[in-house]
């Protein structure tokens, strides 16, 4: 599978300060303002993961893109409820099994590319935590849908260069989800805290 580079070197109409900013849709719905949030990730199996990132790292802005590749559950929970959101999530991950991971059909994001990544039993974890979580979580955190963002924030007809790239050359990608990952956002970058194994 050959794609081009061509994508690295667009400008992208946001600077890498404005990008780390946070809109008020990302942010805790908690009555203080909330000094840390935190993400919480799907974690696959390293090769599959290697191969969605490669895709990332070719088209996204290099001053933008702080991130590998993923799949968020939920963007902004509150540090104030850390230990409560630890430990449901330690719950969830406890009687969840491994599953497999498949690429779909990659589309337009607003000013960017994704790729669908449909997979119901990521859907049942979000379920079942967002119907704990209910009430500090973001407007952005009270839907889900499963996908990689390969692409964003870069110019007018860029992102339809990058669909039909992928629609011809990407083969698409299979994997294992076999853990959830829980990072603390700084600043656009995703600070590594900790990962909740499913049992083997």
């Amino acid at each position: 599978m050959t794609t081009s580079n061509s994508h690295q070197s667009s400008s992208a109409p946001y600077t890498a300060d404005k990008y780390a900013r946070r809109a008020d849709h990302h942010t805790p719905n908690t009555a203080q303002e909330e000094e840390d949030s935190y993400i919480l990730a799907l974690h696959t199996d390293p090769e599959h993961h290697k191969r969605v990132t490669a895709l990332r790292t070719q088209y996204f802005p290099p001053k933008l893109n702080k991130l590998s590749a993923h799949i968020a559950l939920f963007r902004a929970l509150p540090g104030s409820h850390l230990a409560t959101i630890e430990a449901d999530i330690s719950a969830a991950a406890e009687k969840q099994q491994s599953f497999p991971i498949a690429t779909g059909k990659a589309y337009l994001l607003g000013h960017g590319v994704a790729i669908d990544a449909n997979i119901p039993p990521a859907r049942g974890i979000y379920n079942g935590l967002k119907e704990k979580w209910e009430d500090f979580l973001s407007k952005q955190d009270k839907s889900f849908k499963a996908h990689y963002t390969i692409q964003n924030k870069v110019e007018d007809g860029v992102p339809q260069r990058t669909l039909e790239e992928l629609q011809k050359n990407f083969e698409g990608s299979q994997g294992q989800v076999d853990g959830l990952s829980l990072y603390r956002y700084d600043r656009g970058h995703w600070r590594h805290m900790r990962d909740f194994m499913f049992p083997r």
